[in-house]
């Protein structure tokens, strides 16, 4: 995967990335002052693309056909405008001049759309495909959209301000699974699960929260019909794991296992 940051999206639109100490996590610098008459535009002439393109080149000129490379998860509507502007004064805005905010997550909406195109073009997802970061494989474009400022608002500041960019996001992608972080988030599980082309939920319980019981919610995220990612801290048995595969209503379901259990799950259901 070709990442410089976490908000690499926001790079390209004119954030400046700041490397992390000792190694650590790479993080971007807000570059807007204000929303007043603000422009955000992909910034194809940009350092952060242009350095981009540069790793994708010599990646593929020694992976084709080998190894499949993959862009950077692009992490679009509120989340790219608090990088680029800073979250405080994005809150703030939020309240008090939502019309400056909307027209900003339009213009960031358009741009996300230039940057997906852009990277397909570059990776030639028509030949390879593509990948996300947990190594789920799409013929087309695969995408784990997400939305941390979610966390901080109401549910309907985040209908106003996240869901109809999120939606246009995810039709840009053949598939699609939602980033759910944390328990303040979970006020959104009914907005986001109304999006048709939304494909699977990853719940991410966060901090302190994951030895809890999430089965009920698991289950209610089934019912409204998304397909979900059960990693290893759910610590699952084969039996829990077989429960789940035939009682659940999607087969969109990914399951985190060693080796033996994936070739003892394979050869049960393989003599089924």
């Amino acid at each position: 995967m070709i990442t410089l940051a976490p908000d690499h999206f926001a790079a390209l639109l004119g954030a400046e990335i700041i490397p992390g100490k000792n190694g650590g996590t790479n993080w971007v610098e807000p570059c807007l002052k204000s929303l007043d008459d603000v422009e955000i535009r992909f910034q194809r002439s940009g350092r952060w693309w242009r350095r981009t393109v540069e790793c994708v080149e010599k990646f593929r000129a020694r992976c084709d056909g080998k190894l499949i490379i993959t862009s950077t998860h692009l992490q679009g509507g509120l989340d790219s405008l608090c990088a680029l502007y800073g979250t405080e004064k994005l809150l703030l805005d939020m309240a008090l001049a939502p019309e400056k905010v909307l027209r900003a997550l339009e213009q960031i909406d358009r741009a996300l759309l230039e940057v997906r195109a852009a990277f397909a073009e570059i990776l030639d997802v028509k030949t390879w495909g593509s990948l996300n970061r947990f190594g789920m494989y799409s013929t087309g474009i695969v995408d784990v959209p997400q939305c941390d400022v979610s966390c901080m608002i109401s549910p309907d500041m985040f209908d106003e301000f996240e869901v109809p960019y999120l939606t246009r996001e995810i039709a840009s992608t053949d598939a699609s699974i939602y980033h759910l972080d944390g328990p303040m988030a979970l006020r959104h599980m009914e907005s986001l699960c109304g999006i048709a082309k939304l494909d699977m939920v990853q719940w991410m319980p966060g901090e302190g929260h994951y030895d809890d019981d999430w089965s009920v919610l698991n289950q209610k995220i089934d019912e409204r019909g998304k397909g979900q990612i059960f990693q290893p801290y759910y610590k699952f048995k084969e039996a829990d794991i077989q429960r789940i595969w035939e009682t659940f209503l999607s087969r969109k379901l990914f399951f985190h296992v060693d080796g033996e259990q994936c070739r003892r799950l394979m050869s049960h259901y393989k003599g089924a």
